[in-house]
């Protein structure tokens, strides 16, 4: 994509100088403000969603609306996580006028490291919000089937139970599915749905027993069928030198777009190579592609249009304590996608290494939102960058909307694709409280 790695390459100039502001960007909005840890999500018709979290225990959820014209509608009570506090929104996407959170939380316990309590909200316009709590788990993945159909969150569990994939329908309610772990260690689970309800999953695992000495490492591609309820699975690789750890996976049709992150041992203490792997096609005989080794891996992201394109991106340390973000595309007519070095190197603050420094989402109609942070050692607040663009059959891109904002140090973000808008949410692991744009 030579257009976003040529703007990054100019913004990066630019920014040793003056940032560019936001309102300098046409087509994209104003910096809003909004109270407590919230997600804003572009719902698609003009109106944006506020989603936060609040009350005694901070374990209340609520939605407030934003009208094209900029005016805020009455603040709403969705629900109270039941014996849980400290909630945050770490997830949303929205897809034909419906839209997705998910919400983590720490339950009310004794213990000195809480375990997670996953809220999964769907909003669906006329039906309102409907919402299923998972006692104990982790977020995996959040995922809308292509039309927006279907809605499949799926949860990994802290302390070796089964994973969960459950999906929503408007007319079918909840489901529920469950896949034990594999392994004596178990492993992690990611996962995305189509329009017929139906599911494919990544799972991966590995870990190093010692210093060059790794236990378990394995991948996996399974396909669930909605309507007869059975498991099978598509593609398998062990590594007996390395572990697998799954980071993205959506699906169109009989397509997927895959992001992985493969670990090996450099015979050190604490010390290990990481590179992303790609997938794309069918299930059962994906073609794969593989970056450099690098020092880690702190995010990696995955889409796919209706077109059968994948889109990845990443950042990647390729210094102790220094990453450079990545973005790839691969339409079905390539062998090898393309990959773009956006330029912008950040240092590992507290949000890059919790890998909430960058993210991608994109519609299936091909329209996407991309923002990524860069901070340098010693300064005083962190550049984010954020472009709106449109990806063709072909994978070019076109209609690309850029924009930077200056921000303190240690920002996260959140981005969202509707189809026929974005948003982009700033904000931070230690304290509430976020900023917000809506993008073209």
């Amino acid at each position: 994509m030579p257009q976003l790695r040529h703007l990054s390459v100019a913004l990066a100039a630019a920014l040793v100088v003056v940032p560019v502001r936001a309102d300098a960007a046409e087509g994209w909005a104003t910096l809003e403000e909004a109270g407590g840890h919230a997600l804003a999500i572009a719902v698609g018709d003009g109106t944006t969603a506020l989603v936060s979290v609040g009350g005694p225990d901070e374990a209340t959820v609520y939605d407030q609306r934003r009208a094209p014209d900029g005016t805020l509608g009455p603040v709403t009570e969705v629900l109270t996580v039941p014996d849980a506090d400290y909630c945050r929104p770490v997830e949303a996407a929205a897809a034909a006028g419906s839209l997705a959170v998910a919400v983590e939380c720490q339950q009310q316990t004794d213990f000195e490291d809480p375990p997670t309590t996953l809220a999964e909200l769907v909003w669906t316009g006329d039906g309102g919000w409907a919402w299923h709590v998972r006692r104990e788990g982790v977020l995996g993945s959040l995922d809308f089937s292509p039309r927006g159909k279907f809605v499949a969150f799926t949860s990994n569990s802290q302390y070796g139970r089964p994973h969960h994939v459950t999906s929503y329908h408007p007319d079918l309610g909840w489901r529920d599915v469950r896949r034990r772990e594999r392994g004596v260690n178990g492993d992690t689970m990611v996962a995305a749905i189509d329009d017929r309800g139906d599911v494919v999953a990544l799972r991966g695992a590995g870990f190093e027993d010692e210093p060059g000495y790794w236990f378990g490492g394995r991948l996996a591609l399974e396909s669930y069928d909605g309507d007869t309820g059975r498991w099978t699975e598509r593609f398998a690789q062990r590594f007996p030198d390395g572990g697998i750890r799954p980071a993205a996976i959506d699906l169109v049709g009989q397509r997927l777009a895959v992001t992985l992150v493969e670990t090996r041992s450099t015979g050190k203490v604490n010390g290990v190579d990481e590179r992303v792997v790609l997938l794309s096609g069918r299930a059962g005989h994906p073609r794969t592609w593989s970056s450099r080794w690098t020092r880690g891996v702190l995010t990696a992201d995955a889409a796919i249009t209706g077109a059968g394109v994948g889109l990845a991106s990443w950042q990647a340390l390729v210094e102790p304590r220094v990453a450079t973000p990545r973005f790839a595309t691969w339409p079905p007519s390539r062998s090898r996608p393309r990959v773009h070095d956006l330029a912008w190197r950040t240092t590992t603050t507290t949000a890059a290494a919790a890998g909430e420094a960058m993210d991608l989402s994109v519609a299936t109609n091909g329209r996407g939102v991309i923002a990524w942070t860069r901070h340098g050692p010693g300064d005083d607040h962190t550049d984010v960058a954020g472009a709106t663009f449109r990806v063709h059959r072909s994978g070019r891109i076109s209609d690309q909307v850029d924009v930077t904002w200056s921000q303190p140090v240690g920002v996260t973000v959140e981005v969202a694709a509707s189809g026929r808008g974005s948003s982009v949410t700033l904000g931070s692991l230690s304290r509430p409280g976020v900023s917000y744009s809506l993008g073209p």
